[in-house]
């Protein structure tokens, strides 16, 4: 019996072995990227540029669980305030803020929640890889523990009146690959992006997941992507 204990600890082991190596080496990894503008191979950004989001799908979501309790919150448009871009430190990077709208909560019942969300001010880091994969990371400015943003749960038959403050980071996976200049550049989020690249989203000691897509472009029109 002791034999048998023994056995199935080390196949336990090894199987936690495998699956912590496996999400080592999936961690998206920084990597020496610029942004650069214009057609064909283009040039470096100098400066920097304002950018513009649209939402790509009909709805963006956020889930996550409260006192064991599912949330999940729904919005129709996602837009990019006081956004931009440039190169510090030799490698691509971003500032501004994400606006929600349209804003309804879907779990749990009865409960309402503001019609727009505003992130907190997010700092934007383009130079992330897995293999040939791009990922951009962002996060809270002040730090990744201060909170994306506040939703506060109402409503008389709300069973959940309380606030909800994911904190951590969220990583964004690249439609195109790196050297690919164009118009607009595709970014998507979900469990598994976050997940498989390190990220960290979190409510208190619950998981949370965005699942957004949407597509970035420049004020200017002109084409861009990193290098």
């Amino acid at each position: 019996m002791r034999l048998k204990r023994l056995a199935k600890a080390s196949l336990l082991f090894a199987a936690l072995g495998a699956v912590l190596t496996s999400s080592a080496f999936a961690a998206a990894v920084t990597e020496d990227v610029k942004w650069y503008v214009g057609s064909g191979s283009g040039t470096v950004l100098t400066g920097t540029a304002t950018a513009k989001a649209e939402q790509l799908s009909p709805e963006s979501t956020f889930a996550t669980t409260v006192s064991g309790m599912a949330v999940e919150l729904h919005s129709t448009k996602v837009e990019c305030e006081a956004c931009t871009i440039e190169n510090s430190g030799g490698t691509a990077v971003g500032a501004g803020k994400l606006k929600f709208t349209g804003v309804t909560v879907a779990k749990p019942s009865g409960c309402s929640v503001a019609s727009t969300l505003t992130t907190k001010s997010l700092k934007v880091k383009a130079d992330y890889m897995i293999g040939t994969t791009n990922y951009i990371l962002f996060e809270p400015s002040a730090g990744a523990e201060t909170g994306l943003f506040t939703a506060e749960l109402t409503g008389e038959k709300c069973a959940l009146k309380t606030a909800i403050v994911p904190k951590g980071t969220v990583f964004l996976q690249a439609a195109n690959a790196t050297g690919t200049q164009a118009v607009e550049q595709e970014v998507c989020s979900s469990e598994a992006i976050n997940t498989e690249a390190g990220g960290t989203l979190h409510v208190g000691t619950e998981a949370a997941t965005l699942g957004l897509g949407v597509k970035f472009t420049l004020s200017t029109g002109e084409q861009f992507g990193t290098h």
